[in-house]
């Protein structure tokens, strides 16, 4: 059975912004993928290195590399944070 096209809001934050698409605003893109694409296929086809240390969202819920994605989700990429 063929998956389904479905879109994803990805907002990339610092350093990372220059991982999105030419051409995307606000440090944010909308990539169109295959229904159950995970983080990590995501990155890999953005070109953002999977094992870069970094905190990721889906819709304001920490997830993993291995997070399938859903229609119409939303992804934040932040570096490691560190508090003083």
């Amino acid at each position: 059975m063929a998956k389904h096209a479905i879109q994803i809001k990805i907002k990339l934050f610092y350093d990372f912004a220059h991982y999105l698409p030419r051409g995307s605003q606000k440090k944010q893109a909308v990539i169109t993928t295959a229904e159950g694409t995970t983080v990590s296929q995501l990155f890999d086809h953005l070109g953002l290195p999977s094992q870069t240390p970094k905190t990721i969202l889906v819709n304001g819920v920490k997830a993993y590399l291995a997070t399938p994605l859903h229609n119409h989700d939303s992804i934040a990429v932040f570096p490691p944070m560190a508090g003083g």
